[in-house]
């Protein structure tokens, strides 16, 4: 996972997992402690997630046969973007 813009940082890369089962997504991926966000498929590969124990709330896009999820997130009033690349 790439972080491509952050508001109060430089962009960083960061190992991650992915799981989409069906309509459900969860993101995992260790900052100094473990960090997921999991949430849903609002249609084509529009997804709306939200932070699992903190404020957060992400997006993450996603074309037919892509291998790339883009989106943006927001955790306690810091704000960024992020690409994660599937394998």
């Amino acid at each position: 996972m790439e972080i491509l813009y952050h508001s109060d940082d430089e962009s960083e890369e960061y190992p991650c997992t992915v799981k989409i089962d069906g309509e459900k997504i969860l993101i995992e991926y260790d900052s100094d402690g473990i960090v997921q966000y999991e949430g849903e498929n609002k249609g084509d590969g529009h997804f709306e997630l939200k932070a699992v124990g903190f404020q957060g709330r992400a997006t993450l896009h996603m074309f037919s046969e892509s291998k790339f999820l883009e989106g943006s997130w927001i955790e306690e009033g810091v704000r960024g973007m992020w690409r994660i690349i599937l394998a």
